[in-house]
Parts: structure tokens; C-alpha cells; sequence
């Protein structure tokens, strides 16, 4: 009952207005707005509980609108980090921030009428499910909570709320309001959700939305982001810094927020992040509004025809990195579901190897690793341990292992694979000479330098005669060989080979190409060793070399 309804000393029902007092003369009772009244007599705005003769009108004194007692709950979220405070970007285009799972959702409920609005049941309901895409994870600070009211698990087909202490029903009014820990929980996929609370009130009943300002709210599955203890192909390699290449420092790049809270100290809660904006997810990454995941061989299909418009297909190249930045999170998906047969197609076998190289080649090692690991683990088992495209996808593991400082493991990696390409491919192919400089830098990086200088020089002499003095890779070798030599302080031999290194190099692949930029480097940096640094300007070329 509301403070308008309460009943007077006297026995009668309160109107609002002082008791006893009359209305004035040039006004009927019945026409006093909010008023009680009797017809037929002054009487007076107090009912009492007797005979009555007349129609009798009583009226409420809250003057409620329609549309209040039509929508009468008014619902707003705030959020507060689970068990850990973690800022979480996903790899979208572009990338934004989302909401991990285990994120506690505090619903504060209130009413617009001043009558009781009893909360009668809430069920959280799926507009969308989609496999969980990479994203970048890093811990800030962890968190104790208390302990939750609600969870819901969204792995289950209907999804149910779980009161963890007093249930349905509540009821609020303005002075009464109600506040609901609310937890959802995505293991295996990102959803897309919404709060359905059913009502009554005045004899009506309804049910309201409790979304995210007209948009569904959207949980990760963190779950996704690791295989046991280990980073899975999803994972940025993120931990306790950011890792080249992930979702989070493009964001940051944007200018926009790439964290839920503002502070690892904030006592005050985040409202809900609003979704959509410039940084929407385009029509490639955003959720389905489906139920089904996507087929992967549709996925797959979708992969390879991005790749065929590919303006610059060559991983080498910076210019590519935007487009396969793109490609690469779509094929890191598609490789997370266990029902995709990654060998099905031999283009997409290259494709891969391709996106492996481009892993590398921008930094991205960790993620690198997790795909090739699973790649290699699958057609290693389908096709066989010394197929060519598991020789291959072999090497690129290696490479990236590189990319990680983990040279040990890496040349052991090489030394197993070099025998097996020699076996399977033969000595002067493409891919053995290429694993066999790989593991020439994995042993001067362990310190072998002159076993590293004896084994580049017998590659280098294969690889002119196979390939060609100016083939790339060959160069890529020559180049190799004169850092070996370097580190063994056979200088002028180091700079003999650099310098023709270079030459060859702008005349293959331009002067902007990035080995072309490296070596370079390289001869520069050798140049003022030996004080040389006149030719180093000229080489630089800030201005000509003295006489």
C-alpha cells in the first residue's frame, strides 16, 4: 500500500490533502483533481467506512501516468570485474573492447510508479552465438567479490538462471529499489544476450528488456583463449605487456579506450559500454544473428577468396600486413573448432603456410607458434610426417619458436626437420636449403658461430647453383653468411659479401623492400665498425662519400 493509500485515524482512506478540510465554494467537489468525494452533498474529500449514499469517486494521489504503469521498471547495468580485473580486446575490424565472461553485471531495478511492481521471473535469453575470435587478454590486478546473486551458464542450450541465495519473486517500488548480482559464463563461445524480467503491477502484467542501450550485451568466452595451460590459437601472447601485432595496441593507435575500467583502483563502477559507434565490427566479424555456428567450409571458402583479392599477396611486404591481419584472425577461428579438417585443400594448405610466414615476419611469434602447432599436429596425422606441407608447416613452427628466443628447441626443431626434407625433397630444394639456414641461425645464436659460418657456406654454394646468385632466398643466405662472419671478427670478408648482398638485392627487389632495407643495415652498421663512415653517409645516402 502507498503513502496515498494508507488508511486515516478515522477509519476513512486518505486523499492527499489536509483531512477535514472542505472544498472551496466555486469549485465542485468531483472536480477537484485528486480529490474523494461524495455526489449529491458537501461532504467534504473524506470516504468513510459507513453507509453511502451517491456515487462515489475515489482517486489516487500519485497521479501515475499510462505509460508508468505500462513500462513501469526502470533498469540500469553497471559492471564489476569477476574474480580477476583484465582488460580484454577482440581482434574484430577493428578491434574493440568485450566483456569477458565471469564480469559481474550489476542491475539496479527501480519503479516509476509509486504502487509495488513485484518482479515475478527473469531469464536470460540468446539473440546470438559465434565462435569466439583472438583477443588480446592481459591481467591487470585481481579482485575479490562477493558472493554473486545470479550465474547463468550460456554453454547450456536454454540458458537458466541460477539464484545463488533468495529467488523470484521480488518486488520493487520507488522507495524500494532492488539491486541483482547477475554473472554470465561463456566457455566455448561469444554470445550475444539480453535480460527478460517479467512483472506485475496494478493488475497488469509485462515483461521488460534489460539490454545494452537497445543492443544485445555480448560476452567472451576467456575459456577460449587457453588449451589446457598453454595460449591457444585464439591467444594474443599477451601477458603481463602487449605482444607486436595484437588487437589491443591497434585500438590504441584509434585513440579509443582499450580498457573497461579506468583504473586498477577505481572504486566506482564502469556503466555499460555502449556498442556500435564508429568502431563497429564490420559485416565480416560481427556476430550472427543466428543461433548456428557457421560452416567451416564455408568459412574456409570465405578465407581463400579474400586471399584471391589480395592487392599485395607477399607476406614480406608491410603493405600486405592490414589484409592479412584480417585473414590471419579468420583462419586463427576457423583452426579453434575441433570439426574443421585443416588438410581438406592443398590451397589452403599454402594459404597457411603463407599466414604462418606473415605471423612471423610482423612479430606476432606466439600465435604463430599455437597454429602451427595445431596445423602440424593435424597433417602430421593425416598426411603423413614427411609430407611436403608438413615439412613446411614444420619449418614455419621452428621459425617462430625463433621469434620467441627459444633457439634450443628451435634447432632441434630444424636439425630433425633438415634430414627428413633432404629424404622427402631432396637436397636442392627450395624448402631444404631454407631449413638448412635456418638452423645455420639458430646455432650462431647458441654461440656456434663457426659451425654456423662452415654450414651457411656449403648452403649459400647449393643455393647459387639450384636457385641462382640472385634468387632471393640465396640472397637471404649470403646475407646470413656475412652476419656469421661478422660475429667471428672476419670483417673485410664480412664486407665484401655485404656489399655485393646489397648490390644484388636493389636490383631484384627494390630499394624499399625489407630485406633490401635490412642489409642495408647491416652494411652501415658494419661501416662504422671499421670507421669507415663516409661510405657509411653514402650508403645511408645523406651525402657522397669523400674521396
Amino acid at each position: 500500500m502507498s503513502e496515498y493509500d494508507r488508511p486515516t485515524a478515522k477509519g476513512g482512506i486518505d486523499g492527499g490533502d489536509e483531512a477535514g478540510r472542505g472544498a472551496p465554494d466555486d469549485v465542485a467537489p468531483a472536480a477537484r483533481k485528486g480529490s474523494n468525494s461524495i455526489s449529491g452533498g458537501q461532504f467534504g474529500n473524506v470516504v468513510m467506512a459507513d453507509i453511502v449514499h451517491g456515487g462515489v469517486t475515489v482517486n489516487h494521489g500519485g497521479g501515475d501516468a499510462p505509460s508508468d504503469l505500462a513500462d513501469p521498471v526502470i533498469a540500469s547495468v553497471q559492471l564489476r570485474p569477476g574474480g580477476t580485473l583484465a582488460d580484454l580486446v577482440v581482434d574484430a575490424d577493428p578491434p574493440r573492447v568485450m566483456v569477458p565472461s565471469g564480469t559481474i553485471h550489476v542491475i539496479t531495478l527501480e519503479a516509476r510508479t509509486n504502487r509495488a511492481v513485484v518482479l515475478d521471473a527473469a531469464r536470460p535469453v540468446v539473440l546470438a552465438r559465434r565462435p569466439p575470435r583472438p583477443a588480446c587478454l592481459v591481467t591487470r590486478i585481481g579482485a575479490k567479490i562477493e558472493p554473486r546473486r545470479f550465474i547463468t551458464d550460456f554453454d547450456v542450450r536454454v540458458p537458466q538462471l541460477q539464484a545463488q541465495g533468495a529467488d523470484f519473486p521480488f518486488s520493487i517500488s520507488a522507495a524500494d529499489v532492488e539491486q541483482f548480482w547477475f554473472e554470465p559464463i561463456a566457455r566455448t563461445h561469444e554470445i550475444s544476450w539480453q535480460l527478460e524480467l517479467d512483472w506485475t503491477c496494478a493488475g497488469r502484467r509485462g515483461t521488460t528488456v534489460i539490454n545494452n542501450n537497445g543492443e544485445p550485451f555480448e560476452v567472451y568466452p576467456v575459456a577460449a583463449l587457453y588449451d589446457g595451460r598453454e595460449p591457444s590459437i585464439l591467444h594474443s601472447g599477451c601477458d603481463l605487456h602487449h605482444a607486436r601485432g595484437c588487437p589491443s595496441l591497434f585500438l590504441k593507435e584509434s585513440g579509443a579506450p582499450t580498457s573497461l575500467w579506468t583504473s586498477a583502483t577505481s572504486s566506482s563502477l564502469p556503466s555499460y559500454p555502449a556498442v556500435g559507434g564508429p568502431l563497429a565490427a564490420d559485416a565480416a566479424t560481427a556476430p550472427p544473428n543466428r543461433f548456428e555456428d557457421d560452416d567451416p567450409e564455408d568459412l574456409r571458402r570465405h578465407i581463400l577468396a579474400l586471399h584471391a583479392d589480395f592487392a599485395v599477396s607477399d607476406p614480406e611486404l608491410p603493405a600486405s600486413w592490414p589484409d592479412y591481419r584480417k585473414l590471419a584472425s579468420l583462419v586463427r577461428i576457423l583452426f579453434n573448432r575441433p570439426d574443421h579438417r585443416s588438410h581438406a585443400s592443398q590451397e589452403f594448405r599454402a594459404l597457411l603456410v603463407q599466414v604462418l610466414r606473415y605471423l612471423y615476419v610482423s612479430g606476432q611469434h606466439e600465435p604463430g607458434v599455437a597454429l602451427a602447432r595445431t596445423a602440424g599436429a593435424a597433417w602430421s596425422e593425416t598426411l603423413g610426417e614427411d609430407h611436403p606441407d608438413t615439412l613446411a608447416v614444420a619449418n614455419r613452427l621452428a621459425g617462430c619458436l625463433v621469434g620467441l628466443r627459444k633457439y634450443a628447441e628451435a634447432r632441434d626443431s630444424f636439425a630433425d626437420l633438415l634430414p627428413r626434407c633432404e629424404r622427402t625433397l631432396g637436397w636442392e630444394d627450395p624448402l631444404t636449403l631454407t631449413v638448412a639456414g635456418n638452423l645455420c641461425g639458430c646455432l650462431s645464436a647458441l654461440g656456434a658461430h663457426e659451425e654456423a659460418r662452415q654450414r651457411c657456406e656449403d648452403v649459400l654454394r647449393r643455393s647459387r647453383l639450384v636457385l641462382g646468385p640472385d634468387d632471393p632466398r640465396t640472397l637471404r643466405a649470403a646475407a646470413s653468411l656475412a652476419s656469421f662472419l661478422r660475429r667471428l671478427g672476419d670483417h673485410e670478408a664480412a664486407l665484401d659479401v655485404l656489399e655485393d648482398t646489397l648490390l644484388r638485392y636493389r636490383r631484384v627487389l627494390g630499394e624499399d623492400h625489407p630485406d633490401t632495407l635490412h642489409a642495408k643495415r647491416d652494411l652501415v652498421a658494419l661501416l662504422r665498425e671499421l670507421g669507415e663512415d663516409g661510405r657509411a653517409q653514402a650508403v645511408v645516402g645523406d651525402q657522397p662519400a669523400g674521396p
